[in-house]
């Protein structure tokens, strides 16, 4: 028997990714303290991050996400999600799942049979917020994105990533991991 945890989702703000952040699952994309206070003639660049070679070079990839079943994964390298919305769509609600823990700790935790409400956040995402809607998914950070039942358009984002990063997916098997509420 699968053990149910229901989340309820807040609205993603400043302090929640600023949260996420200090706990070292997601990097905002901001600019550096170098760039913006550079004196030089001809500015300054800092390197954000750069992929392993191993996983391949850059790709961005547009995602129309339809999934309404949380099914967490994690990445073996980071990966930057952009929450633009050119077409002024009217989108249903996406939502991000993350678990507070790393993926060791997680894995640990999924197969004692131990996680708990308490391990995740349940984000309800904003599109075109110049603070909110762009940043850095950090490697092995357990997350997945959905939406939700309502009729009406589907979410559409970018990610850019490793052209070969793989999507390691848990099995479902032991938990099934909910929206509490209507969604």
């Amino acid at each position: 028997m699968k053990k149910e945890i229901l989340l309820k989702p807040v609205k993603a703000g400043l302090k929640l990714f600023e949260d996420l952040e200090k706990r070292k699952l997601i990097k905002l994309i901001k600019p550096s303290k170098a760039a913006v206070e550079t004196k030089t003639k001809t500015g300054a660049v800092s390197r954000f991050y750069a992929s392993k070679p191993k996983y391949g070079t850059h790709t961005l990839i547009c995602v129309g996400k339809r999934t309404q079943n949380i099914r967490l994964s994690w990445h073996d390298d980071n990966e930057d999600f952009l929450l633009i919305n050119p077409l002024n769509l009217k989108f249903k609600p996406l939502y991000l799942i993350v678990s507070f823990l790393k993926k060791t700790e997680f894995l640990k935790k999924f197969y004692a049979g131990k996680l708990a409400q308490k391990d995740f956040i349940a984000a309800e995402l904003e599109f075109n917020n110049p603070k909110l809607s762009f940043w850095t998914m950090l490697k092995n950070t357990v997350h997945c994105e959905i939406t939700n039942g309502a009729k009406g358009q589907h979410p559409v984002f970018f990610v850019s990533e490793p052209s070969k990063l793989k999507d390691n997916k848990l099995k479902p098997e032991f938990y099934d991991i909910k929206l509490a509420g209507k969604i």
